[in-house]
């Protein structure tokens, strides 16, 4: 970890990435900067603003939001396990498009049980107000207006149900075991592009760390000053956490920053004075 920056509560996250990419570079007078970043924080525009500044990237795709042509040729590809293919876009950009077993069971199994959860939540409870939402597999949720039956007095012909999109359910199933990276990097290779974006699995880790082992959140101050020292301290921590965590793996093996600290509280140290030489010994 080398620097942060922080902004205010109500600053929109997709206008934060830029400013600290521009504001570290110059810090650190750094020649050339390549971004490796998931699809979250980043949208087209941002893409573009990173391309118009000559920064080079590494960004997860989002494939599915991609232009009908591009997704066409997606799913024509046809991979098998561990295989990749790239496809050229606009602008000279690539997306390198892998697939894998594991992956495309991982990604079944997933939906397959988002898909139970609001199946047995449908069998207990219909109601079209309780499930609007987008959120999730709710997606796979559709309205469906209920038919009239002329023995039932009660239901008009306005009356609508919620019921699960098959179709879509089966259209999103073909995505299954496919991930996505754009780049306009020309000098790695592809097994090295793929190689540096599996990497942010570190940064998915500092997100834990920070948030589970020191608590970072939540934060009970509401002074700014105070806001910036808590979050120095916790900066200075995690760097201690990832320094600590360093210095193990090279005497010993990779161990957890958790796995750390409960050894170090399990271990006690004796210390002997001798009176005559004067002289302390830690046992």
């Amino acid at each position: 970890p080398l620097a942060y920056e922080i902004f205010e509560g109500n600053k929109f996250e997709g206008h934060t990435m830029l400013p600290v990419i521009d504001r570290f570079k110059d810090k650190y007078n750094i020649d050339k900067l390549i971004i490796i970043a998931d699809s979250g924080p980043l949208s087209s525009l941002n893409n573009t603003e990173l391309q118009e500044k000559g920064y080079e990237f590494i960004l997860g795709a989002r494939i599915k939001n991609e232009k009908q042509e591009i997704k066409d040729k997606i799913l024509s590809l046809n991979l098998k396990n561990g295989k990749r293919q790239i496809i050229s876009k606009e602008n000279e950009l690539k997306i390198i498009i892998s697939y894998s077993d594991k992956r495309a069971r991982k990604d079944k199994f997933e939906r397959e049980k988002g898909i139970q959860k609001l199946r047995d939540k449908l069998s207990k409870n219909r109601s079209v107000k309780s499930q609007l939402s987008n959120q999730g597999y709710k997606k796979y949720l559709q309205l469906k207006q209920t038919t009239q039956d002329s023995k039932d007095t009660t239901k008009k012909s306005c009356d609508i149900s919620i019921v699960l999109n098959e179709e879509k359910i089966k259209e999103d199933a073909v995505w299954d075991g496919l991930k996505g990276i754009v780049t306009n990097n020309t000098e790695l290779s592809n097994e090295e592009l793929i190689h540096q974006y599996s990497n942010l699995w570190q940064v998915e880790e500092s997100f834990r760390i920070t948030k589970h082992d020191l608590k970072i959140r939540p934060i009970y101050h509401w002074k700014p000053s105070r806001v910036k020292a808590h979050l120095a301290i916790s900066f200075m921590a995690y760097t201690l956490v990832r320094h600590l965590e360093h210095r193990v793996r090279l005497q010993y093996v990779k161990l957890s920053p958790e796995k750390i600290r409960k050894i170090l509280l399990s271990i006690q140290v004796s210390v002997l004075y001798d009176t005559k030489t004067k002289k302390k010994f830690a046992l």
